[in-house]
């Protein structure tokens, strides 16, 4: 073997090395910010305002865009979809389904029914999990990079289709 080969051979063992086993680049986040706004305006379109949330597969927050009347509270119901996602690797409404229903609560006579709905507990001892629809993974090229979620529409599966119209604006990716 010749030194242009050995040393060839080194190089490339080396930088093979480096990369296994090292998360994905995180994404263009211009290619982020339009998906976002299409998930917004799909939603917006029929009538919901909601909050978009992007995460990158390590759970930092990459985005978050609330759209014009989301209520505040959509947008840590969003950060929690997309965390449960990435935690779980699959769509924060198909955990939900995985997760056992807890018995109701009985009503406290001595509180007020007017105020917003509170928000879910955690599950499973993780208090950033929920198991509302409406967080979808996003993988590329079979690899999970991040999660999109949307919070604001009357309904998880109506987050969720919102979500799939922004993921299509994001190369590469693969949409349910």
């Amino acid at each position: 073997m010749n030194r242009t080969t050995l040393a060839a051979a080194c190089v490339a063992a080396i930088a093979s090395t480096a990369t296994a086993g090292e998360p994905a680049a995180p994404l263009p986040l211009s290619q982020l910010l339009a998906a976002a706004q299409v998930a917004i305006d799909t939603c917006k379109a029929h009538g919901y305002a909601v909050t978009v949330t992007v995460v990158d597969a390590d759970l930092s927050t990459r985005l978050v865009l609330r759209g014009e009347g989301a209520p505040s509270q959509t947008v840590e119901v969003s950060r929690r979809k997309a965390y449960t996602v990435v935690k779980t690797g699959m769509s924060s409404g198909e955990f939900g389904k995985t997760v056992p229903k807890p018995a109701p609560a009985a009503p406290n006579p001595g509180t007020s029914t007017s105020a917003s709905p509170l928000l879910p507990g955690g599950v499973e001892g993780d208090p950033n999990l929920i198991t509302w629809a409406g967080g979808l993974p996003i993988r590329v090229h079979g690899a999970l990079v991040g999660a999109m979620s949307a919070s604001g529409a009357p309904g998880g599966e109506k987050d969720e289709a919102c979500v799939i119209a922004g993921l299509a604006k994001i190369t590469g990716a693969a949409t349910p």
